[in-house]
């Protein structure tokens, strides 16, 4: 009978400390398993902060992209807007000038290269003038020279739309080919807007262009 009692007490002894060894088994693999959740936990939060960094770096770079683009198109557009407000505004000028106002500009164009054409012989082309204005412009201007003849192309009309320059000058060559230069609206047209592009804008469209 006593030795009953002493095996059922060595069992109870021994399932308690097998409970008391899973208790702490267990216990342990809880602990283990909250620190290594908290350590993902901080590397989620890790990494949730650096993509919301790079997004954030991201959306800063586009708006400041953004911000220093659209003055750049804008004065873009705007100057496109006045580059096509003067083309027209030109193009209404000469397509309305007489001829004899015409004359004295290409006269004055021409004169610039009367040196080139010293002692020379002279082919003269015209288009959209007349063919003897077109020699009384050059013999006046380029005095030096001789006229040996005068080659009057198709009159010129413009072949666009309204800010197109009418077809009209004169070209001078020396007969040997050797010199050539070019009289036309649209070297006067280049000249003034290269020259005198400010004040024909302020007349245009005023002082806050």
């Amino acid at each position: 009978m006593e030795v009953l009692k002493t095996s059922e007490t060595l069992e109870k002894q021994i399932l308690e400390d097998a409970r008391k060894k899973a208790s702490r088994v267990l216990e342990g693999a809880e602990r283990e398993i909250a620190a290594i959740r908290r350590e993902w936990e901080a590397k989620a939060d890790e990494e949730k902060q650096r993509l919301q960094a790079e997004c954030d770096a991201k959306i800063a770079a586009l708006r400041k992209e953004l911000a220093s683009s659209l003055p750049l198109d804008f004065m873009r557009t705007r100057l496109a807007s006045i580059e096509q407000t003067l083309s027209i505004a030109l193009s209404e000028v000469f397509a309305g000038m007489p001829d004899q106002e015409l004359a004295r500009l290409l006269g004055l164009l021409l004169g610039r290269a009367a040196s080139a054409f010293r002692g020379a012989h002279i082919a003269v082309t015209c288009e959209g003038l007349p063919p003897e204005l077109a020699e009384r412009i050059v013999r006046e201007s380029i005095r030096d020279g001789v006229v040996e003849k005068v080659i009057a192309e198709p009159s010129g009309q413009p072949g666009g739309g309204p800010s197109e320059l009418p077809r009209k000058g004169i070209v001078v060559a020396t007969t040997d080919g050797r010199v050539r230069f070019r009289g036309t609206v649209r070297e006067i047209a280049a000249i003034l807007m290269e020259e005198l592009r400010e004040e024909l804008v302020t007349a245009l469209l005023g002082k806050d262009a």
